[in-house]
């Protein structure tokens, strides 16, 4: 077993030892987030299925263990980090109306949207409990109170991510700029919390703490320029799914860089975008129409450069820390499988 797996297999066993041995019968509502973890089917029976890549996890615990920690010591709050993934996904799914996740119904469309709430309020709690068994690793009080605070103040942005891209939608012209600082605080400020935590339950320092959630933020980014590319030139076998964000109608960056590229070009200008996006349905050979367009203006070869940028960023972030070559390696290999991937 490699260490990655090895890594990925103690967060597992933390996530089962708080979900599964931890709670008490629940009248169904323990089924429901187990369900959501890939622990167990709609009828509550154990299954064995593919529980994803744990990256904000392995993130953390391999930044731990980069700058000289013990990231034994920190499972407990890779647990942590996923579930607060996880309990996020669940109400993306009701608030997107997402029927599908992970090739399985999603929680709302199985139970409805009010259990579900209360599916992803338990899970919530779950991951803030999990920060406590902290203490039983040795982590001394202030660290595990400093962890709280570093969770939460993410969680926060995140919210404040979801909400500014549900008001996004609704507004006439969006700026690049605002649509990255919406995923910023969506996607990639639990990167930047996964490797902030790993820094301060390895070395405690305010700086390297600092350098090390820069990282994360860039990484996240790229990891999400890097899906709204794959969302509409992604190939199915890539993704896991057809590339159809345009058919979905989804504000994703090369939509957005389409509005602002357009001026001076007339096969297809701003408003006839607009038209594209106002439509009940768009029919898969108008999407095609669309999307051979926003290639011929270059949309595909700005969001790539946008990606590199804040790759380069990450890289030079990580090239601050005082890595071990050996893990420095590896914090490369995670960075790399960011955008070369189907998580």
């Amino acid at each position: 077993m490699g260490s990655g797996d090895k890594l990925r297999s103690q967060v597992e066993q933390e996530l089962r030892e708080i979900l599964v041995r931890g709670s008490a019968p629940l009248m169904g509502l323990n089924t429901m987030y187990l369900y959501h973890m890939g622990f167990c089917d709609r009828d509550g029976n154990p299954v064995d299925l593919p529980k994803g890549k744990y990256l904000r996890p392995l993130l953390c615990l391999t930044m731990c263990a980069a700058l000289g920690g013990d990231p034994e010591k920190a499972v407990p709050a890779a647990a942590s980090l996923e579930l607060g993934h996880r309990t996020s996904l669940i109400f993306d799914d009701i608030q997107d109306r997402g029927l599908q996740r992970n090739s399985r119904p999603t929680v709302w469309s199985i139970w409805g949207s009010d259990q579900a709430i209360n599916a992803g309020l338990a899970l919530s709690s779950y991951g803030r409990l999990a920060l406590y068994r902290l203490k039983d690793k040795g982590v001394p009080d202030a660290i595990v109170l400093r962890s709280c605070e570093i969770l939460e103040t993410a969680t926060i942005d995140l919210c404040w991510g979801q909400y500014r891209d549900l008001h996004l939608v609704d507004v006439g012209k969006v700026s690049v700029e605002d649509y990255v600082d919406m995923i910023r605080g969506k996607t990639a400020t639990l990167f930047g919390a996964a490797c902030e935590l790993g820094a301060l339950l390895a070395s405690r320092s305010e700086g390297t703490m600092e350098i090390a959630r820069d990282f994360g933020l860039n990484m996240g980014t790229a990891f999400q320029i890097h899906d709204d590319y794959l969302g509409i030139w992604g190939e199915e076998e890539e993704v896991g799914k057809t590339a159809n964000d345009l058919i979905e109608k989804k504000r994703t960056l090369p939509v957005v860089l389409a509005i602002e590229m357009a001026p001076g070009y007339p096969s297809v200008d701003a408003d006839t975008i607009g038209r594209f996006l106002k439509q009940n349905q768009i029919r898969p050979e108008e999407a095609e129409i669309l999307k051979r367009w926003m290639e011929s203006i270059g949309v595909p070869e700005k969001v790539r450069e946008m990606e590199k940028t804040h790759l380069l960023a990450a890289a030079d972030s990580l090239g601050d820390l005082a890595l071990s070559p050996e893990w420095n390696e590896r914090m490369n290999s995670l960075l790399n499988r960011a955008v070369d991937r189907n998580l």
